[in-house]
């Protein structure tokens, strides 16, 4: 069967028609990604393939199922960021690499305050997208989501991303609501070499990172330090400066060929600014320390059968000072002392792999886990909840072209929640190098701490105050169905998929919840709104002797609708002689969550990088990142939304010996937003929200002894 022939039964389908055909927009969009694809295949002919490029596999992922799959067996849509396109994308931060993702929105709070989402509802927290480090959770109490500038983790010390783009709550839980990143580090086993590398550059840009690494018979281990600092994006403005110590350490230690033990701390010490200019009483320039540290020890046993065991301990601690918070907020600072808010999360798990025929096999498992927070300004109480997990996924294959994928994941979370999240997908190999897959998968996001116990007078923590929900919150739900396609040709893979998602309940800010006292009125949280969330997303990856191009693309829609009234929507106190409190809160309501729903999302997104050898020790990349308007959450209408971004960035490398070998070594020049693309980043306050991504520069130069 054709390349053609493999597009036209894939959208020949009742649900893609169906999805399609809703909405004129939506099939111009699916018809242009698949000219596309189908341009691109006049690249990979018949006379083109090779017998080796015709057997060559697609790469082998774990995130999605915790099983070892190929691509084209995972039971959801997935996207690889390798070291190729790290060290490419020439970009400094974590966060930044998610730009090669489709679909997906990286954003900034500052340029000490990244945050990403996908293709959902967008916020500050990532509450809705489970995020991994070597498949340790790093999502945190109280608010929930990533403080991506804590990590204790360097971009050096990255081997790859793998990224589900859908829910994965059947493998990975309450909060793989959009999807899953996982950050897989460098195993110890692979590096044996010393390195040091000195980035400086505009904006105060400083970064000095050093790793030392040894393989041995019986024990590897890599030892890495970081320091990151810059004067933030708009210093005269926003108060975004930032810089953090980073020590980290991974080893294995190799007791026979059957057990093996891993061990990896890490610890980031930093300093943010906070503060706004014009916001002296509620936002001053001020510096927020910050400490994050995690312990994790594991034990994996390979049984004789082949099966394997596996049994892991994760420790993660945050603590964060303000002094504005500690001090000059009526707060007594004898009583709170220097740590104002503490967060830790610990979580034993074991999971196992086994065979149950030559063609069954599944995974199975179960953890608990314990959160814990302490923050007296917005909690009353210390707050601490035990939670439970049990998880089974199987993967069958009835017929050597079909692989069936189904699991699913039961879950209690200690605040009366108990969730069970099933998923299953059909991939069938059309060709050994084509693949479809249809799946449908739920998940569920429950409320974190804050959302459920927050307790703050006015000008406290905010300058509102804030109230326990009168009614217990519901879990966010979703529902995604999905059709994909995977496919190889040559030097071509190929990647694409159509889906459609409906969100139940989602959880939104209820202003005036708690009239008591007209004249401190309280808000709360409460289920508001439902969403419907539907798109497509094309990647295409070609690669050739010299260099190596990625292409991804997204178009995204949103809409949504009440699904429980706001608290005094239909108050009737008069706040005026012309106005009622419901009249006001049913506009606000209606354009601020109704009217602005479509833009939490950017409708057209994309990326392209194109990564040259130019000679034997000189390399040349250059990235293109566009995104239609989007406007975060918190972001209301009297705020403009984020302007479209046109982005393009350089990367150009000269090596010297060689590389990754003792004596070798590189010297890179990067810049930044060659072309000065004034594009606005997030900004819920007025000072903020026309401040543009400025041009910049840094060299970089890196050195393995």
């Amino acid at each position: 069967m054709g390349f053609v022939q493999i597009i036209i039964s894939a959208t020949n389908t009742s649900f893609v028609r169906g999805f399609m055909y809703r909405n004129v927009s939506f099939r111009r969009s699916i018809q242009f990604a698949i000219l596309i694809l189908i341009s691109s295949s006049v690249f990979a002919t018949d006379d083109f393939i090779t017998e080796h490029s015709y057997l060559q596999e697609l790469p082998v992922v774990l995130t999605a199922s915790r099983l070892s799959q190929p691509l084209s067996e995972s039971p959801s849509s997935m996207t690889i960021i390798d070291r190729q396109m790290i060290n490419a994308s020439g970009f400094r931060s974590v966060v930044e690499l998610f730009r090669l993702v489709p679909g997906m929105y990286v954003g900034n709070a500052g340029a000490n305050t990244p945050f990403v989402s996908l293709n959902g509802v967008t916020d500050q927290f990532s509450r809705r997208m489970q995020v991994l480090v070597d498949g340790r959770s790093v999502y945190l109490p109280p608010f929930g989501g990533v403080e991506w500038n804590g990590l204790p983790l360097s971009v050096e010390d990255i081997e790859r991303i793998e990224v589900v783009r859908g829910p994965s709550a059947a493998s990975h839980g309450t909060n793989s609501f959009y999807g899953v990143i996982n950050i897989l580090t460098k195993d110890p086993s692979i590096v044996d070499t010393d390195r040091l590398t000195l980035t400086k550059g505009d904006m105060g840009i400083t970064n000095v990172s050093a790793q030392h690494g040894r393989t041995e018979e019986r024990l590897d281990y890599r030892l890495s330090y970081s320091y990151r600092a810059d004067n933030g994006d708009n210093p005269e403005v926003l108060n975004d400066s930032s810089s953090n110590r980073i020590l980290a350490m991974r080893s294995n230690f190799r007791v026979n060929s059957n057990d093996t033990f891993e061990f990896q701390l890490g610890l980031n010490m930093g300093e943010a600014g906070k503060g706004t200019k014009g916001q002296l009483e509620k936002d001053p320039f001020r510096t927020v320390s910050t400490r994050n540290d995690f312990q994790m020890v594991a034990w994996r046993h390979s049984w004789d059968s082949g099966d394997e065991s596996k049994l892991a301990y994760y420790r993660i601690n945050r603590n964060s000072t303000d002094p504005l918070k500690a001090i000059n907020w009526n707060v007594n600072p004898t009583v709170f002392g220097a740590d104002i808010s503490k967060s830790s999360r610990q979580d034993i798990e074991i999971q196992n792999t086994t065979q149950l025929w030559h063609d069954n096999r599944v995974v199975w498992g179960g953890g608990l886990r314990y959160d814990f927070a302490e923050q007296p300004l917005i909690f009353s109480t210390i707050h601490g909840l035990n939670q439970s997990r049990v998880f089974v996924h199987d993967e069958w294959r009835p017929i050597e072209s079909t692989v069936l994928n189904i699991g699913t994941m039961l879950e209690d979370d200690g605040a009366g929640h108990k969730n069970n999240s099933p998923r299953v997908s059909v991939n069938y190999h059309i060709q050994p190098q084509h693949t479809l897959r249809a799946s449908f998968a739920t998940a569920t996001r429950n409320p974190v701490m804050a959302e459920m116990y927050l307790t703050a007078g006015k000008n406290q923590y905010w300058s509102r105050a804030y109230v326990p929900p009168k009614n217990p919150l519901s879990p966010e739900r979703i529902t995604s169905k999905e059709i994909g396609y995977v496919g190889h040709f040559g030097q071509w893979s190929l990647d694409g998929r159509v889906y459609y998602e409906k969100v139940r309940d989602i959880v939104g800010l209820d202003f005036y919840a708690d009239l008591s006292n007209l004249a401190d009125p309280k808000s709360s949280f409460k289920n508001l709104t439902d969403g419907i969330f539907k798109g497509i997303e094309v990647s295409a990856d070609y690669r050739w002797v010299t260099g190596r191009v990625n292409l991804n693309y997204a178009r995204q829609q949103a809409s949504c609708h009440f699904s429980s009234y706001p608290t005094q929507y239909f108050n009737a106190l008069p706040i005026s002689a012309t106005q009622t409190l419901a009249q006001m809160l049913a506009q606000a309501y209606q354009s601020d969550y109704l009217g602005l729903c479509s833009e939490s999302v950017p409708v057209n997104s994309a990326s392209i990088l194109l990564n040259q050898r130019l000679s034997e020790t000189v390399d040349f990349s250059t990235g293109y990142y566009f995104r239609d308007r989007v406007r975060v959450n918190d972001v209301y209408s009297a705020l403009p939304a984020e302007s479209p971004m046109h982005r393009v960035d350089i990367r150009l490398a000269k090596e010297f010996g060689q590389k990754e070998r003792p004596g070798g070594g590189e010297i890179a020049v990067v810049l930044q937003n060659v072309f000065q693309d004034n594009y606005t980043a997030y900004g819920n306050v007025q000072q903020v929200a026309n401040l543009l991504f400025k041009r910049r520069a840094y060299l970089t130069a890196s050195v393995y002894f």
